[in-house]
């Protein structure tokens, strides 16, 4: 952990408990309320935005004991979109929001999620800067934005960026990434995770160009189509597939499998894509793209599904957290926040999971940490 002096620790558990317990806006000034405000205000703010503990080693350990506790079957990528009214938060640019339809003033971040199919929790999370705060001097001295961010991006997509840092150093499982890619590259994000060796399930749009395996495998002539149309053309396989959401109503699908590429050329991976529909439908509702080609396409399904587990633990735990409350203007302090409003959407989880534990039947298999 990187919270080596006690003041740090007590800051560090003021903070979480603010965040656990108050009902309205999680600000610096509502968490000091509870330690009678003004100096535990100046504290707290300091704690946040200036102090130099790093949070990536509060993550780690973080990450490394929900990966233990939850065995996650999928780490799941997760944007989130807050709307600001100004323009001093750290990161806030007006830009088109595909989720929203239009034009906003807002910050976007993309989460990493441990996801299995009763609990999620995030354990990382990665802040869009824009090219209008990356190249603008002022505007990275303002956000405390150190020189290094940005510098080794090297194209990678920020939803890319945020899995990968779990792949370096951190000593965890290697799992299947589920990444919302409908408004985003999905070629780049193939690249990118295919290089890193990094299994995925990609949730694409119907547009999205693909050409068939069998003409490259073949020589027949390249041909790019719709991904709504391979889906469609492909032959029903395997058995219906259910989500498994704790809460969400049971839903089944059937699915259809076929092989395909993004590009053509000798060393273009070939993936899978999957779309799942419902019985009497021909229109696939569901399109996913995914390199783990050796697996039943109801489990390509069934894993990318969990992306619906992540959402409604980010409405009914994240945002209640804080998730969203950050109101600084530094870079540091966002992460600090994210990464203390993660610790304690975490004891929220795990509070619930050990429940379950106690509500197993005597000699079920299952166990928690």
């Amino acid at each position: 952990m990187s919270l080596p002096r006690r003041d740090q620790r007590e800051n560090g558990e003021l903070y979480i408990s603010g965040l656990l317990s108050l009902t309205s806006r999680k600000s610096m000034r509502s968490i000091a309320s509870m330690a009678g405000g003004g100096a535990a205000e100046q504290r707290l703010h300091h704690f946040i935005s200036k102090s130099p503990w790093d949070w990536v080693p509060v993550r780690r350990a973080l990450a490394a004991d929900l990966d233990r506790t939850l065995d996650p079957l999928v780490w799941v990528v997760k944007p989130v979109v807050v709307l600001k009214a100004g323009e001093h938060t750290v990161g806030v640019t007006e830009s088109f929001v595909p989720q929203l339809g239009r034009i906003v003033n807002s910050q976007r971040s993309y989460g990493v999620w441990m996801a299995n199919d009763q609990h999620s929790a995030p354990v990382n999370s990665r802040l869009r800067l824009s090219g209008k705060w990356l190249a603008h001097g002022e505007r990275r001295r303002r956000g405390e934005i150190p020189e290094r961010v940005g510098a080794d991006d090297d194209g990678v997509p920020s939803a890319a960026a945020a899995v990968l840092e779990l792949t370096r150093g951190w000593g965890l499982r290697s799992r299947p990434v589920v990444v919302e890619a409908r408004e985003e590259d999905a070629g780049a994000l193939v690249r990118h995770l295919s290089a890193a060796k990094v299994p995925f399930v990609l949730r694409i749009g119907g547009a999205t160009r693909l050409i068939p395996w069998s003409a490259v495998r073949e020589g027949r002539a390249i041909r790019l189509m719709t991904a709504q149309h391979l889906a469609e053309g492909a032959d029903l396989g395997g058995r219906p597939v259910q989500w498994m959401g704790r809460t969400s109503p049971d839903r089944s699908a059937l699915v259809t499998s076929t092989a395909v590429v993004l590009s053509p050329g000798s060393g273009t991976p070939m993936l899978r894509l999957v779309g799942a529909q419902r019985a009497g439908e021909r229109r696939a509702r569901e399109l996913w793209l995914s390199n783990m080609t050796e697996v039943p396409s109801a489990l390509v399904v069934r894993l990318g599904r969990l992306s619906e587990r992540v959402d409604q633990d980010f409405a009914e735990i994240g945002t209640k957290v804080g998730a969203m409350d950050f109101e600084g203007r530094t870079f540091g302090g966002w992460h600090r926040h994210t990464t203390l409003s993660a610790v304690a959407h975490a004891i929220v989880s795990l509070s619930a999971v050990r429940d379950q534990a106690v509500e197993l039947p005597s000699g079920d298999h299952l166990q928690f940490a």
